[in-house]
């Protein structure tokens, strides 16, 4: 594993963990990993899905989006555009390096920040989603309720760096996002996972994706999952079924 530094589009800080498939003096076949609003790179999945993909000759890059964990920003700046953003430098950065094909993971708010980038970038080859948000929209809807669930987060974000609330600029930008409508310009191959007891999440949303996703899609509902994954089976589960995503749509 190699830790990298490189920098967004306004100058902050971004640091991710390589972990290289091959012994090849490029990358390959490489997947970035795009953690949730209260995860960061070390989180347990990342860490765990980084490990597996590599074991299966794909690189992967974890990295901290601009708000939390090592990456430079305050959590208070948090958007899905600027997610994006820091998303878009790092596919540039791998791709300076020869990472090719590129595909993404995205967990909750950083599936949304996946789904949204694919839809500008048709080179992106496939797509993981875990406990996806399909519409960020509902976010603004329901500030108070997103504030309070928060507040029961405060312990883990914090440990991952993600510490302050969201700020208005969040739920506005939040309403102007059209996730339904960039998984409509995808035409890569997605996976959609989702735990039918997520309790952040709700599991309609993943129906919402299937049913508007346009090319290439298979929907896995693990039926005693929550939100996180949190037991051992459903995170194994989703290893295994990401890893053999990957294996069927990024190598040759």
């Amino acid at each position: 594993m190699q830790k990298v530094t490189l920098f967004n589009s306004i100058g902050q800080r971004l640091v991710g963990c390589l972990h290289p498939g091959s012994r090849r003096s490029d990358f390959g076949p490489t997947v970035v990993l795009c953690h949730g609003m209260m995860s960061s790179k070390d989180g347990r999945k990342q860490i765990a899905l980084a490990e597996a993909l590599a074991e299966s000759g794909i690189s992967v890059m974890r990295f901290d989006f601009s708000f939390c964990g090592e990456s430079g920003g305050r959590f208070e700046e948090i958007t899905f555009s600027q997610e994006v953003d820091d998303l878009r430098c790092v596919v540039k950065w791998l791709r300076e390096r020869r990472a090719d094909p590129i595909g993404l993971v995205g967990s909750s708010m950083g599936a949304a920040v996946a789904i949204l980038y694919a839809g500008e970038d048709p080179s992106v080859k496939a797509l993981v989603t875990l406990a996806a948000v399909a519409r960020p929209s509902r976010l603004a809807e329901e500030m108070d309720e997103l504030r309070n669930k928060m507040a029961q987060w405060r312990t883990e974000g914090a440990e991952f760096g993600a510490e302050g609330e969201v700020g208005e600029q969040f739920l506005e930008d939040a309403q102007r996002q059209d996730v339904l409508g960039a998984l409509e310009r995808i035409s890569a191959p997605i996976l959609i996972l989702h735990g039918a007891l997520d309790e952040v999440v709700p599991v309609e949303e993943a129906f919402i994706l299937n049913e508007k996703a346009s090319g290439q899609k298979r929907l896995r509902v693990l039926p005693g999952a929550d939100h996180r994954f949190t037991r051992a089976e459903d995170l194994l589960e989703v290893i295994e079924a990401s890893t053999e995503w990957f294996r069927n749509h990024l190598r040759p």
